[in-house]
């Protein structure tokens, strides 16, 4: 009697097993395309505590460097929109900027409200460049404009660079985890809430920004206007 009872407690682990694994290993497969997982470096796996949860050093870390890179994206949109005498289209892009400046407050992080208005900012000047560009616009004529053009795809093709870097500390916060988790590891509120925010939007966000610089690039070879290598490089670093 004793033998098969322990041949039952065996049969009972290993279905518990076999039924437990399938879970794990889908978690690890979704946790690995956003940059988390086991085969990640002890740096970024040394940004979590004990419960999981971002350390406040990789949230702030992940905050400012996606504000770092959103003034290099709009500085390069502003410069672009100005070159193809988008004037309107210009001061969009500089007033989001100024945006992102000014409303930090006493957090030093722009609240996700904020960021929110910042990211539908981006596309809409996004969307009226690549329309310029297809639409068969008149190009820059001037060895201003073109330069101009020029020094746009320079900041734009950083901006990119630097979102795509952005996978780095994505590694550090999940974008499934749930405020209070954030809180609990003695994250700032409002760094905490754009942290979320930012692991949500990122992904999408780099996609537009790949597709307006490539055609910006192509815009400026059919052109003759003078492409910087970091913009090809963006989007070489960017695939």
């Amino acid at each position: 009697m004793p033998i098969r009872h322990s041949h039952r407690a065996l049969l009972s682990a290993g279905i518990a097993i076999a039924l437990i694994a399938p879970a794990a290993s889908y978690a690890q497969i979704n946790l690995q395309q956003f940059g988390f997982g086991s085969d990640k470096s002890e740096a970024a796996a040394g940004a979590n505590g004990a419960n999981g949860a971002a350390q406040p050093s990789a949230l702030s870390s992940l905050v400012q460097n996606y504000l770092g890179a959103n003034q290099q994206v709009l500085s390069g949109q502003s410069s672009l929109a100005s070159a193809m005498g988008m004037s309107s289209v210009a001061s969009q892009a500089q007033s989001a900027a100024g945006l992102l400046q000014g409303a930090s407050g006493g957090s030093g992080v722009p609240s996700a409200g904020v960021l929110s208005q910042l990211g539908g900012t981006q596309q809409s000047v996004s969307q009226s460049l690549m329309q310029a560009f297809a639409g068969g616009s008149t190009a820059p004529a001037t060895a201003t404009s073109k330069k101009t053009f020029t020094d746009g795809l320079a900041s734009l093709g950083q901006g990119v660079k630097q979102y795509a870097g952005l996978q780095s500390d994505l590694g550090s916060v999940s974008n499934s985890m749930n405020m209070s988790s954030l809180l609990q590891a003695g994250s700032n509120p409002a760094t905490a809430q754009a942290a979320t925010y930012i692991a949500q939007s990122a992904p999408g966000q780099l996609q537009s920004l790949v597709q307006t610089l490539t055609q910006a690039v192509q815009y400026a070879k059919t052109n003759g206007i003078s492409v910087p290598s970091i913009a090809t490089s963006a989007l070489t670093g960017a695939k």
